[in-house]
């Protein structure tokens, strides 16, 4: 599994996090992803794949970290 996230201004600064999956539930994920919704759009989640849908909180055992620039 691996995550990444880019600098929507600079993508050549980013963070890259590799790892593996650890354990995956769907405890709470509805409610996780209605709280991101509100936190970075201010508005209820758009479920945007449509009605009826899973969703799973991952934890992943991080086995390493790059960024760029690297200071």
């Amino acid at each position: 599994m691996a995550v990444s996230i880019a600098d929507p201004d600079d993508t050549s600064r980013y963070f890259s996090v590799r790892g593996r999956v650890t354990s995956t539930t769907a405890d709470g994920a509805a409610e996780s992803i209605e709280q991101l919704a509100q936190k970075y759009t201010g508005h209820p989640y758009a479920s945007y794949g449509g009605p009826g849908q899973t969703r799973l909180l991952l934890t992943i055992t991080v086995d390493s970290v790059i960024h760029s620039p690297m200071h």
